[in-house]
């Protein structure tokens, strides 16, 4: 498990999970959550660091290059992975509180 996959096991707290379900479920909601993280980190970075990213995503940079790249140029990346990985925490237990 990754760097990124760990954070938001640990937010999310699917330690008790079987390792088989944990990584299923941190795999599905990783990408909600990747996907929140790209849009919020995308309109921090400079033009220059856009264009770059962007040159690095059409060549299909994996998600650990693409990881490190933010890491790199946008200070406090992981807690906005942390702060993105709560926000769907709290998104989804409101839907459930809803729902049930």
């Amino acid at each position: 498990m990754t760097t990124i996959q760990q954070t938001i096991s640990n937010t999310l707290q699917f330690g008790n999970l079987p390792p088989e379900e944990r990584e299923e479920m941190v795999l599905r909601v990783g990408a909600v959550i990747y996907q929140n993280v790209m849009t919020r980190t995308i309109e921090i970075l400079e033009e220059k660091d856009q264009n770059e990213f962007e040159k690095m995503l059409d060549q299909n940079g994996g998600p650990d290059e693409v990881f490190s790249f933010l890491k790199a140029k946008i200070p406090g990346f992981e807690e906005i992975i942390k702060e993105e990985a709560e926000k769907f925490r709290n998104k989804a237990s409101n839907i459930m509180d809803q729902i049930g």
